[in-house]
Order: structure tokens, then sequence, then C-alpha cells
């Protein structure tokens, strides 16, 4: 994002002009964005037949060189202050990012020829293609499937509208990276984690709260913003999981399900272990492969000790097997956030997913008990 304030000069020749009489609504490599009056109201978006008023704060988004012509064409000032702080971003605006959806119908169109941005209360300000930031005005750049737009919405805005929903793919969060000094000081604090627990200096979990002090103490975060960050939804899933886990092996399930796949395999290890892998693969592609794992372990560990053979290996084969979820959408999270900018269907993930689960599993048997050895 590049953005630039300037402040009108009291003898500007636009004061008392509406913004398309004053030339501001076609601005060579860029476009204005939004009108701040009065240091307190926020006009954006900014209609053509809007009147600009002295002392304004008009704020555009674009190439910097060419915006800052308007102090010689327009005779305005460049303001004190340039950029956005986050806190102002917070408390009187939002800046979202986007997915343009392979469907969409702004695919091919510049927002300057649409009233999408009128209609929807919102402001392109800039747009990026397969992760660079294309240089130019926002509002001229011709959209592409999958480019990825920033915009400015109004504090109470809705991503879940039809209108934007059968268009672009908002992100998850609509919070910003911070990146500056801290982020050196919290990315040498994960290191220090990382090498405490692998050289078994302290366990993982004492580690991890260790590093959370130290975030904090570092003020790399806020209590607020660590308690905010938090993923409930995801502890809920690992605890149920393991709960779930737990209660198949002490009542007897897991005992029960054991002798039913010997049953079938007999007593030849690779056979029960290609069952249980092809079981798990099937399974985890809908469900989280946290909660399969956590299922099929036990279930697997009593069939490697009922045969006599080393745990280790079928534990690690249903680890691999698990975590493959190609031939579904909703078996993995990464694949439901492609799923929906990619414009991809279901079979499209069974088409080559399919193919990839076997391979995976043809491999893991064949490997697996090569480096553990039954």
């Amino acid at each position: 994002m590049t953005t630039r304030w300037n402040c009108l000069c009291p003898s500007a020749e636009c004061i008392g002009k509406t913004v398309k009489e004053a030339g501001l609504d076609e601005v060579e490599g860029g476009h204005l964005i939004e009108i701040i009056r009065f240091d307190k109201e926020i006009i954006s978006p900014v209609n053509e037949d809007e009147y600009i008023l002295g002392g304004d704060r008009l704020i555009f988004a674009g190439k910097v060189d060419e915006i800052l012509k308007l102090r010689d064409s327009h005779q305005l000032v460049n303001a004190t202050h340039h950029v956005f702080s986050l806190d102002e971003i917070d408390s009187n605006r939002k800046l979202r990012m986007a997915h343009v959806r392979f469907t969409s119908s702004l695919v091919g169109t510049r927002m300057a020829d649409s009233d999408f941005e009128e209609r929807n209360n919102v402001v392109l300000v800039a747009v990026a293609r397969e992760g660079e930031r294309i240089n130019g005005s926002p509002r001229e750049i011709v959209l592409e499937k999958g480019d990825t737009l920033l915009l400015e919405c109004p504090p109470h805005f809705n991503a879940e509208d039809n209108t934007f929903s059968s268009n672009l793919q908002f992100f998850d969060t609509d919070l910003l990276v911070k990146t500056g000094k801290k982020t050196l000081v919290s990315s040498l604090i994960l290191l220090a984690m990382i090498l405490l627990s692998s050289l078994n200096v302290i366990p993982l979990l004492q580690a991890s709260f260790l590093a959370a002090f130290a975030m904090i103490i570092c003020r790399c975060c806020s209590i607020d913003q660590a308690r905010k960050s938090i993923d409930w939804g995801l502890l809920m899933v690992f605890a149920g999981s393991i709960s779930l886990g737990s209660a198949i092996e002490y009542t007897g399930i897991a005992n029960r399900l054991a002798e039913g796949i010997l049953s079938v395999c007999g007593t030849n290890p690779m056979y029960a272990l290609a069952c249980i892998c092809l079981l798990g693969t099937f399974i985890t592609e809908f469900t989280s492969n946290t909660a399969t794992a956590a299922i099929f372990f036990p279930i697997t560990y009593n069939i490697a000790t009922t045969l006599n053979v080393n745990p280790l290996t079928f534990c690690v084969a249903l680890m691999i097997a698990v975590s493959s979820s190609f031939a579904t959408p909703i078996g993995s999270p990464t694949h439901m956030l492609v799923y929906g900018p990619g414009g991809y269907r279901f079979s499209d993930f069974m088409r080559v997913g399919f193919f990839m689960n076997l391979i995976i599993w043809a491999a893991s048997l064949f490997i697996t008990p090569l480096l553990f050895p039954l």
C-alpha cells in the first residue's frame, strides 16, 4: 500500500469545486480514496460530486512520484502525516485483503469502469498479483483471477454479504501483519524455544510457556493479543480427539476392532499394516488428521502387540496415512484455503487426490518397514 496525505492550501483553486471539477477524480498513477474533514469526518468512498473545502486532507493511493505532482498542478501542500497509523486503521476504518474468485464478474474489468466500490461502500487501495504489488493506479488495473486486493472498508464491514462472497474471497482475519524491530526479537524467542526443546534442556511445554512470557515481557505482543490469538476451536478438536481415543481404548472397543481387522487380514503383519493404513487414509478424508490419529492409535497399537511386532512401525505408517488427505477438499484446512478462490470442484480433488493417496499408501508400506523394521 502506498498512500499519501495531502492538505489543501487555503489559496488553492480546488476549494469550492467538486472532485470532478477539480480534476482529482482522474489522477495519473493514483486515485482519491478518502477525504478527512476537520480531522474528524471521514468521507470514503469519495463521490465525484463531493465538494472540496479548505483544510481537507485528501488521501490518495498509487504511485507516490505521480501523486506528488499534485503539489504543482493543484496547489496542494504535502501533509506532515503521510501514512495511516495502525491505531487509526483500527478505530476509523478497516483494511481487508481478498482474492478475486475465478468465477468473479470483476475478472477482466477495471474498478474505474464499474460502480462496485460505490455500491458496496469500499475503496480499492492496492492490487497484488503472484505475490508482487502492481504499480500504478489500482482502479486502472485490469483484474485477473486470483489477484489480491487491499480494500478500505467501513468499521462494521460484513464480508459474508452475497455481493462480496460471489466475487471476492476474504482472508479469515482482518488483522494486518506488523513488522519491525520486534519481529527480530520474536524470531529469536521462537528459535530459543525450539533449541531448548530439541536439545532436551527443558520439555517443549515448559519451553512454550517461557517463550510466551518472553513475548509479553519484550512487548512483542500484549496479553490481550495473546488471549485473542488462541484458537479455542482447535484446542477443542485436540481435546475431543484425545478423549475419544482414550474412550476407545478403555472401553474395549479398540480390542474388538483390532480382533476384527486381524480376522480379515490374518496373522500377516504386512496385510494388517496395509489394512489399517488404508482405513486411516479413508477416514482422514472426512475428519481432521488429529482426530483420525487419536481414533486409530489404540487400535493400531493393539494389533501390533497382538502380532508381537514393533508398534513403532505401525504408528509411523499410521501417522503418514492420516496425513494423506488429498481426495477431498474437507480433509485438510489447506485445501479449503484454495477451494473457494481457485474455483475448484469436489471432483477435481477426487480425480487427482485418489491416485496420490494410493501412491503415498504404497510408498509408506514399502519404506516404513525398511526404516523401522517389524
